[in-house]
């Protein structure tokens, strides 16, 4: 109103612009404080005249602002939080005084409220309300839940303040904001109210007539449910009473000065349920002191009085007829006197406000014992309060006595007059000392002591230890040597003051050797996988039967059993006892799962401690892959004439362990030999330009043999003629042999030559081998006939490129052994070849040792280029030159790897490339 005033005032008095209060934007309150303020801007404030000099244009040009509707000032309020499922009230008091209020309860708990009102008109009608048709309209929040009140019974001490926690729960689930609650104590009630819960409701509150709390009396008090969340600290810097005040609650704080009880109830006014608006506490006011007995140390056997002195009136007067309850933890130390040997008694306060127990230590015992003790408030018909544990701690009585123990240790079995250590342990576990302690020991027949501590005194038959004083807690070791030819009882005996006595014995069994042990594989290196056999000899060389014989044997790392697969196995002698010098042969089986060296330890016993032990390695190794190989021989006559004939035979052995397929045989043979007949069984003549015979073998297996033969004709004179065979496999097996034989000129006279154009008659029928039938055919010629024999010096044919030939000499090689390789690189061309480049690279865990070149020793030096191996360039190769070479590598670990060679060249740029294959066995 104030504002709207001012604002008439100051456009008719010509103010062209007026200040007012801002709006708080944080919502802490209306209004932001001074010196933040708004401006209005007037009619007329920008030069266009005042408001009186636009009065006779209002007819036309006047138009009514468009008033919009004001956004709120606030933000929406959160929604409260939701009641908690309350809870029914404890049927007895808490078992003593605690504090009333959970700090970490967010909501109020309660009894269970009345469901007979949740769908019933209001308490009270009114006028048009008492029609039927109305009840439909019932309110939906707020009015119709019940009011949740806790704590509902507590126990205080008299002087202390007790805060109850209210709130209504609404029909919906909620806590319900703003609503006013009455608080109030019955007449026949102690106590007072000191303060009742406000949450200081701001301007706009006010303006919503949300009521203010208020205190009538110290019987009587209003309050409202809080709009906002509230910590109650009651004004100490203790965090651990503080009370968490939620919206939808408020509190009200009680106290008394006297010992009594407070009835205190409190109501909802507005609720329309008369069963669920009210809710009410009993708080019991204790008066009353309590001091508990400390701790006692007695000696052994003498009882203990346990005392409570229990008062009130702030310790003035004795609480006569309370009860004080005694209850001892550790019933085997001690009991209560009067009671018969029970562990608890019950004592009432006397007129001194004393509560006095006693306890009997039970004989021969000592010890800390634990005493838990009660202090209990008898309920009475005058004050109608029930009876109440008020209180609870505990003392400790301690029953002081020395003691003397004492424990002997030895091997259970020794040899025979081999000397054994015996040690014994004295002890004082009491807690006071043990005067003139002394500690002997019996030495029987066939037994000797042969050293014992310093200060002991070693006598014929025994040995005797002067200790004096053990300090309680305290241990003393004792330690002799002793021999042995019999089983040996020893019993340690101490003694100290007070007729304390402490014995133990111990007993050595003595033996004789009387098994041996031998083990003896069936080999020395085996491959994993492979079972092993040990074979075990168990003998008794004593003089008696020895009884219960049985050998466990156990595998080491990697090593199973063959029969069980456990790395172990236990096998007893069944046929009686192992006579003396007999002996037991027994056998076990082992297989090593992985390559080393793998050994297995084997245990004999027998009774009377007879025992031998023995242990067994072998070497074992991977399992070598099957290798495939071939074998190639030759044979032929050694010289021939020229315009004889020679029979060539060629055999290919498959030596390794797989089944060889495709097998490529070539032969090879100089110009001047022409050939004639071969076998057909496989044959590929379409090469024989090239002076090469092909033939193909589908299968070879392990052991088993083919024959390739071939007839040529000798046309000319060669002193060292050669015919090469070559074979490979798919499996990578290779093999190859060279036949030199000597062609002599002939022996014929001039003109007994035979004519150019006469045939040589077909080669008879040669044998069979057993795997290939068949025998050496005529080769025949384009035309279909036999393949004349050629006039005058035959032509060798090149194939006009580079010739590339890789052979290794040693494989299968072990790690770390030389793998030798032989390199050829032949010129096969009718013009000469330049830039000849060789180069390789080295397969995983492989290295390069030398290369040897005998022709040009500048040829074997190599470069290594991240692993690639380049050797020293070719300059120049003349026609028909060949180049030998010999590689030598070393390989760290067993592998199988294939070893590839490219040679380029200037009339070769693409490159030819030679492969072999190489095993490496562990």
């Amino acid at each position: 109103m104030l504002v709207a005033m001012a604002l008439i005032l100051a456009v008719f008095s010509g103010c062209s612009r007026l200040r007012l209060p801002a709006i708080d934007p944080t919502g802490s309150r209306l209004f932001a404080p001074l010196p933040t303020t708004t401006t209005l801007a007037l009619p007329g404030s920008a030069g266009e005249g005042g408001l009186f000099s636009h009065i006779g244009k209002l007819g036309s040009r006047l138009r009514l602002p468009k008033f919009r509707r004001p956004e709120p000032a606030f933000p929406e309020p959160a929604e409260p939080p939701k009641c908690l499922v309350p809870a029914p009230a404890p049927v007895a008091p808490p078992p003593a005084i605690a504090a009333p209020i959970d700090s970490n309860e967010p909501y109020v708990p309660s009894a269970a409220c009345n469901g007979a009102c949740k769908d019933g008109p209001p308490a009270v009608l009114f006028g048009r309300e008492c029609q039927q048709k109305d009840l439909l309209r019932l309110p939906k929040r707020g009015k119709r839940g019940c009011i949740l009140l806790t704590p509902q019974k507590v126990v205080a001490p008299v002087g202390g303040e007790v805060l109850l926690l209210s709130g209504i729960c609404g029909t919906d689930g909620y806590l319900q904001m703003g609503e006013p609650l009455e608080w109030m104590l019955t007449p026949n009630s102690v106590g007072t109210f000191i303060q009742v819960g406000d949450d200081d409701p701001g301007f706009v509150h006010r303006l919503a007539r949300i009521k203010t709390a208020e205190k009538k009396d110290g019987s009587f008090a209003s309050g409202v449910t809080s709009t906002k969340r509230t910590l109650i600290t009651r004004g100490n810097l203790d965090p651990q009473d503080d009370v968490q005040l939620e919206k939808g609650q408020t509190w009200i704080s009680i106290s008394s000065p006297s010992e009594g009880t407070s009835h205190v109830t409190v109501l909802a006014p507005k609720s329309e349920c008369w069963d669920n608006r009210k809710a009410s506490a009993t708080i019991y006011w204790i008066d009353a002191r309590w001091q508990f007995p400390g701790p006692q140390i007695v000696a052994a056997g003498s009882p203990a009085s346990l005392t409570t002195r229990v008062t009130r009136a702030e310790g003035t007067l004795p609480a006569k007829g309370w009860k004080v309850r005694y209850e001892i933890m550790q019933p085997e130390l001690a009991t209560f006197a009067g009671t018969n040997g029970s562990s608890v008694v019950e004592v009432e306060v006397d007129e001194s406000g004393n509560a006095t127990a006693q306890l009997l230590p039970n004989q021969g015992t000592s010890g800390i014992a634990t005493i838990d003790i009660q202090v209990i408030r008898p309920g009475g018909v005058s004050d109608n309060m029930p009876t109440m544990a008020l209180a609870r701690g505990q003392t400790f009585v301690t029953w002081s006595a020395p003691q003397l123990a004492i424990r002997a240790g030895a091997p259970e079995v020794a040899t025979f007059n081999v000397p054994v250590q015996v040690v014994a342990n004295v002890s004082n576990p009491g807690d006071q000392a043990v005067n003139n302690v002394r500690v002997s020991v019996q030495i029987p027949q066939g037994a000797r002591a042969v050293s014992s501590d310093p200060f002991a005194q070693n006598l014929p038959s025994a040995v005797v230890w002067e200790i004096g004083t053990i300090p309680p807690q305290q241990q003393l070791d004792l330690f002799m040597d002793v021999t042995a030819q019999a089983p040996t009882q020893l019993t340690f005996q101490a003694r100290g003051d007070a007729g304390l006595v402490a014995e133990d014995t111990v007993r050595i069994d003595v033996y004789r050797p009387s098994l041996s042990l031998t083990i003896q594989p069936d080999g020395q290196r085996f491959e994993a996988g492979q079972p092993i056999t040990f074979n075990i000899d168990v003998k008794n060389t004593g003089d008696r039967p020895l009884q219960n014989v049985e050998l466990v044997a156990t595998g080491g790392e990697l090593m199973i059993d063959q029969r069980t697969g456990n790395k172990s196995v236990r096998k007893p002698k069944t046929d009686g006892p192992l006579q003396p010098g007999d002996a037991w042969l027994v056998s076990a089986e082992f297989v090593p799962t992985e390559s080393g060296r793998r050994c297995i330890n084997v245990e004999a016993t027998a009774e009377g401690g007879q025992r031998a032990a023995a242990q067994s390695c072998v070497t074992v190794i991977n399992p070598i892959p099957p290798t495939p190989a071939l074998t190639t021989t030759i044979t032929g006559r050694q010289s021939v004439q020229v315009g004889d004939t020679i029979l060539i035979r060629s055999r290919l052995l498959n030596t390794g362990q797989v089944t060889l397929t495709n097998i490529r045989a070539t032969m090879s043979y100089d110009p001047q030999l022409s050939p004639r007949g071969a076998t057909v069984e496989g044959l590929d003549d379409s090469r024989i330009s090239q002076y090469l015979l092909v033939w193909t073998v589908p299968t070879l297996e392990p052991g088993k043999a083919v024959i390739l033969e071939a007839q040529f004709q000798a046309t000319e004179m060669n002193p060292r003629s050669q015919v090469i065979v070559t074979a490979r496999s798919d499996e990578g097996a290779t093999s190859d042999e060279t036949f030199n034989f000597e062609i002599l000129p002939s022996a014929q006279t001039p003109g007994t030559e035979v004519p150019g154009d006469e045939r040589v008659p077909p080669l008879p029928p040669v044998q069979p081998a057993p795997s290939i039938p068949g025998g050496p055919a005529p080769i025949p010629a384009p035309d279909g006939g036999l393949q004349p024999t050629p006039r005058g010096p035959a032509q060798p044919l090149r194939s006009e490129q580079l010739q590339v030939s890789l052979n290794i000499i040693d494989n299968p090689v072990r790690v770390n052994e030389p793998i030798r390789y032989t390199l050829v690189v032949v010129n096969d061309a009718g013009v000469a070849d330049g830039q000849v480049r060789i180069q390789f690279r080295l397969p995983d865990g492989v290295s390069i040792n030398r290369v040897t070149q005998r022709r040009s020793p500048e040829l074997r030096e190599f470069r290594n280029l991240a692993g690639v191996i380049r050797l020293a360039d070719i300059r120049t190769m003349r026609p028909g030159e060949r180049i030998d070479y010999e590689l030598v590598m070393i390989s760290n670990q067993p592998q199988t790897f294939d070893l590839s060679v490219e040679v380029f060249s200037q009339r070769t740029p693409d490159g030819v490339v030679a492969t072999s294959q190489t095993i490496v066995l562990p």
